[in-house]
This record gives structure tokens, sequence and C-alpha cells, in this order.
């Protein structure tokens, strides 16, 4: 049981997360920048690498219709998509989660109004009820799909998730990964059980199946109250997942919801998610090298959103820079807006800035982080800092 290391772009580090999860269907339509995912896999199949049934699709809603139902007919499913290609599978993603189906699903983000990346894909569909991981890096591309799985099929949880990377800049760049032994994945990932049994050597009763996917007998609104619980009850999976996935190959992120760096006894923080988030840990080594006390917070886990780890930073510090790879027009950033609600009934919150920075794949650079940063570090010192709402 020896792991091993190869060189590879982030759309291959997705395609190892479905051969090392031993999925056994998978739905493809070719978007940009996520196309080479399932031409990597369609690869694997072929070399009989992947054992598979591989559908290709006229379009992504029909991706995840076909993966849904896959998955409500008992086996681990998967397909991938980016940009325009979320937006249209927006109904049947609802469909997905309303009948507690646990599908993955990867986007390498790109945004909805251009080809280069940023978050407005995925956040577009933050009300879906899907689990939504952000990823770094290419090898947390593929630590994360594979723990994306644990906690989905998990039954406290049952829910779909999402794990994604900015694409561009993952899916196309070479980096080292190492890739986990398979016997090792098979013990941390058990086969997929489904819970509603659709067919009849599955079980002879498909009333709970009926009940997951039409609601019959249930309160109108039960529907949303069961999945607010689940998706409530995988704060404490992703944390458990997350710990074990670290135990087993030394690897894991934060706490699975958030990682903090360099944010022992600072005054402020900035927080980011994604591969801004790499570009902020060089900014902020060279801030506290000057001996400014800015550290940094890590945004792993959008859905659900954790708000009681804010919660606790909070008190700690007196200002916080949010930085924001999407907008919703009308309103601001998301992650602002559910930092800030998060924080509002802390007794001492921080100051909070918002900095839009990355949307259309606009380069963010280690001397605008820096800049964040020290603007952050005023609004803390108690000083008038303007505007503090801020396009990077």
């Amino acid at each position: 049981m020896v792991d091993k290391f190869e060189v590879m772009v982030g759309n291959k580090a997705v395609a190892y997360v479905a051969k090392l999860a031993r999925v056994k269907f998978i739905s493809a339509f070719p978007i940009t920048p996520q196309t080479t995912i399932v031409q990597y896999i369609s690869d694997m199949i072929a070399n009989g690498e992947i054992d598979s049934e591989y559908v290709t699709t006229e379009g992504e809603l029909t991706a995840q219709a076909s993966a849904l139902t896959a998955t409500a007919a008992g086996v681990r499913s998967f397909t991938a998509t980016a940009g325009p290609g979320v937006l249209y599978m927006h109904h049947p993603m609802h469909a997905t989660s309303n009948a507690r189906l646990p599908l993955v699903m990867a986007i390498m983000h790109r945004g909805v109004k251009g080809m280069q990346p940023d978050h407005t894909d995925m956040m577009s569909q933050r009300d879906t009820s899907w689990i939504m991981l952000e990823c770094e890096n290419s090898q947390e591309i593929l630590d994360t799909g594979i723990m994306a799985y644990k906690i989905a099929e998990d039954e406290r949880v049952r829910l779909p998730a999402i794990f994604a990377g900015d694409g561009y800049i993952l899916s196309y760049t070479d980096e080292p990964v190492e890739i986990p032994d398979q016997a090792k994945i098979d013990a941390f990932l058990p086969p997929y059980k489904t819970t509603y049994p659709l067919l009849p050597e599955q079980g002879p009763d498909n009333r709970r199946a009926q009940m997951a996917l039409w609601g019959f007998g249930m309160d109108e609104q039960a529907r949303w109250k069961i999945q607010q619980d689940a998706m409530e009850a995988a704060k404490k999976v992703i944390k458990e997942v997350n710990t074990e996935y670290k135990k087993l190959f030394g690897r894991g992120y934060g706490n699975g919801l958030i990682e903090e760096y360099k944010t022992k006894d600072v005054d402020a923080v900035l927080v980011a998610m994604g591969t801004i988030a790499s570009t902020a840990r060089t900014a902020i080594d060279k801030l506290q090298a000057d001996g400014k006390k800015v550290g940094l917070v890590r945004l792993k886990a959008f859905k659900p959103f954790p708000a009681e780890e804010f919660q606790k930073i909070a008190p700690k510090v007196k200002a916080m820079g949010i930085i924001d790879r999407n907008i919703s027009c009308g309103s601001g950033g998301i992650c602002f807006s559910e930092i800030r609600s998060s924080i509002y009934d802390v007794e001492e919150r921080p100051k909070t800035l918002e900095f839009y920075a990355g949307l259309n794949g606009k380069e963010v650079r280690v001397q605008d982080l820096i800049k964040m940063g020290e603007k952050t570090l005023k609004a803390a010192s108690g000083a008038k800092v303007t505007p503090l709402v801020e396009w990077v």
C-alpha cells in the first residue's frame, strides 16, 4: 500500500477522484474549462482503470438528471461542469437534494459573464441545498473529492456535494499530486448503499423512496426542514471526515470548514476562498515579517456556512477584510454578507471591510493583498478608512 506522486493538472486530479472512489456511473458533457476532466475519465475507462457506465449527454441538464437517477437507483455517481453549465443544471440540482441523493459533482470555476474564472457559477446555486467545498490547489481537489463522497453518503447528511477549484488557474496548471493507494481509499470509503430502495432486489417496500422523492404524507414544509437539518448535521460530519482523512493520509484542511493561517495574536484577518488564499499566504508572510499583525482565514466550506467558526474568531480581532470573487448585484459580496450576518450578535464584533477581487479572471497580485491587509489593519486601529467597499 504505497502512495505515488504524479505531476498533473487539476482536471486530471478530478478524474482520479472518480477512479479512486470507484464510481459506477458517470454523465459527461464538455464545457471549458471542465472539458479535459471527462476526457481523462474517458481514457481511464477505455484503459480499464475505471469500471463505470459512461454516458455522454446532449447538455448539462441531462447530465445532472441522469446522474441523480443513477444515484437513486443505488450506484455511486459523478458528473462535472463549469460556468454556464452549472446554470443549466439548476432545476435538477434542486431535485437531487430534494431526494437526499449523495451525488458528487466537480466544478472548475468559470464566471457566468465571461470565459475566465470567478465564483459566480457555484454561488448562483447556493440555495440548492448542495454541500459546497472549495479547493486551493490540485492536491486538495483530489483529497476533497474523496472526502465529499464520504460526507455526502453519511446517514446524518445524505445530501449532494460539490468540490470546486478555480478554472484555468488549477484546471490546466501542472503541479505534483500525491495519489493515495487504492486499498487505503477503499478502507476509508466503503461501497455506496442506497437509503431509498427503488428496485425490487433492493427491498420490497419503496415507500421510503416515494417519501424522499415526492414527500408523500409529509407537511408541506417538511422537505425544506429535513434538508436544513441535514446541512447543519454536515458541519460535524465534515470535521470528522477531515480529521479521519488527515490521520490516514497525512493531509487535512483546517478543521474542514475553515483554515486559519498565522492568526495567533493578530489584530486583523483577511478572509479568502480558493486560489486567492494561496496568494494571500505570501502577502501575510510579508506583512508579518514587517511586524504587521494580520492573519488569514480561508473559507473551505461555503455550504454549510461555518457561522460558528466566525463567531469564535470575531471577538479575537478588531477588523476583518473579506475578499469576494463574486457579487450579488444589488446586494454585495456573498461571503461578506454571510460572515457579517454570522457575527451580528457577537458582543465585540470587528469592523468588516469588503473587497471585490478576481472577478472574470482579473489577476489578484501579492501587492494587492498586501494593500488589503494594510487597509484592514488601519481599520483595526480605529482609524477611519474609505471606502469600506473596494474594487481591487
